[in-house]
């Protein structure tokens, strides 16, 4: 008797771990951040995200003419810059290009406009400078 008692505590505990693993494949993905990636081919379009999701912006520049892509002082408030990198250029030598990786979170609702401009960071901003401008939205 005691012995089959033992078999069922086992199976019982199996059927348990069975039911949580069924539970975390099918539950609803609400929980879990995506990541919406967009590039220099998405200028003057929009993108909607999640609050708490992330948005990472890839655009090509050319740091050895100093040029660089930043974020334009007073760009939308809804999404917070939490990594800037870059890419390696593809091939050795001065004026190669790279890619600029930006990462953003989305930290609360509403729509806004995320505005960078392609700048050399010791000149004044010109009006005619190259910009990368996408609207937010965020559920």
């Amino acid at each position: 008797m005691q012995f089959e008692r033992k078999w069922l505590w086992v199976d019982s505990a199996r059927g348990l771990v069975f039911l949580a693993l069924i539970a975390v494949v099918f539950a609803p993905q609400a929980g879990f951040a995506a990541t919406r990636m967009i590039s220099g081919a998405d200028n003057g379009g929009e993108v909607h995200l999640k609050t708490g999701g992330t948005l990472e912006l890839r655009l090509k520049s050319n740091p050895s003419t100093g040029y660089m892509w930043q974020v334009q002082t007073g760009s939308t408030p809804l999404l917070k810059l939490v990594r800037q990198s870059q890419t390696r250029a593809t091939e050795l030598g001065v004026g190669r290009p790279i890619v600029q990786v930006f990462l953003f979170k989305a930290v609360r609702s509403g729509e806004g406009i995320l505005q960078l401009h392609y700048v050399r960071s010791w000149e004044k901003p010109a009006p005619d400078e190259e910009q990368f401008e996408i609207h937010v939205f965020i559920e």
